[in-house]
């Protein structure tokens, strides 16, 4: 099939004493994936995932701590002046809360008594 066009030039290169006999053949490979090079690239795609879900989280958590240690709350949109003195309104990149919002538990936390009076 694929070699079938240079079976005649290998008998005339071995014929002539150019190439040994044993080399005046065609050199084929079958090749084929393993099922441990799946496994691989599988559990590489899991690890990328799973690195992309503990960064955004943390970098969403130091975000936050920044953001409650300046006393200012993120919004979806900040609100800055121009120099014009008109307001723009720009928004912010999405966070870890929004990609992975079913990983996330909404707690409303109840001020003591003594946090109130603080």
């Amino acid at each position: 099939a694929v070699c079938g066009p240079f079976e005649h030039l290998f008998s005339s290169l071995s014929y002539f004493g150019i190439l040994e006999e044993r080399y005046a053949k065609c050199f084929r490979i079958e090749a084929y994936v393993e099922l441990g090079s799946w496994l691989l690239v599988t559990s590489s795609l899991l690890l990328m995932l799973q690195f992309h879900f503990v960064s955004s989280a943390a970098k969403q958590l130091i975000d936050d701590e920044k953001s409650n240690s300046e006393s200012s709350k993120l919004d979806i949109e900040e609100v800055r002046s121009t120099a014009e003195g008109q307001k723009a309104v720009t928004s912010i990149n999405p966070r870890f809360t929004d990609y992975y919002s079913f990983a996330v538990v909404k707690v409303q936390k109840r001020l003591s008594q003594d946090e109130v009076e603080l």
